[in-house]
């Protein structure tokens, strides 16, 4: 045990320079190496993305990017967001068919889900 903290010492007179002995030298060190390791670990918070149904026209058919779109913030836990868009979808005029069947099952899928 006395060889490993007289090697515990020694890298840590090799990394500060500085020559700390016994328990204080451990302790410090110690505080040292958790402050390093917790800022490595440091993470920001996510933000949730703004959605703007106006960006949208530029991906080709708008109705079925909200749909998709909807889909993922349903994977993503954000329901009301797609409950939004898909309210969007419906309100819409030009909507095929198929995708009125795809944006009311995804509606209901948000509804039972609750």
């Amino acid at each position: 045990m006395e060889s490993f903290l007289l090697n515990i010492e020694t890298e840590f007179f090799f990394f500060t320079g500085t020559y700390l002995e016994g328990f204080l030298g451990l302790l410090l060190g110690l505080t040292l190496f958790c402050f390093i390791i917790q800022t490595l670990r440091f993470e920001r918070k996510k933000n949730n993305p703004k959605i703007e149904s106006s960006n949208l026209s530029e991906v080709g058919d708008e109705n079925l990017a909200k749909i998709n779109l909807s889909r993922s913030l349903i994977e993503m836990d954000q329901k009301p967001e797609a409950k939004k868009l898909l309210m969007e979808v419906i309100k819409s005029k030009g909507l095929s068919e198929e995708n009125t069947v795809v944006a009311n099952s995804l509606l209901e899928q948000i509804s039972n889900a609750k």
